[in-house]
């Protein structure tokens, strides 16, 4: 259970830093003048985030029940 847990806490944060990296590509093309790439890349930052959303739910849940009682 701690690794499955460590595995998901990892995964929470490469997610979150693989956002991170893809507002700054967004970033780089809004400043070269291309709005359509800056467009699809900040949509595409919400991926990450809005799977962060189920592996901390997943997460959640698996700490919740591995309280010591």
């Amino acid at each position: 259970m701690e690794e499955l847990i460590a595995l998901l806490n990892y995964l929470v944060k490469h997610n979150e830093d693989h956002a991170a990296e893809i507002l700054e590509l967004a970033d780089r093309a809004r400043v070269l003048g291309e709005q359509d790439a800056y467009d699809h890349l900040v949509h595409g930052v919400q991926l990450p985030r809005d799977s962060n959303t189920s592996l901390q739910a997943a997460l959640t849940t698996l700490e919740v029940g591995n309280v010591p009682r």
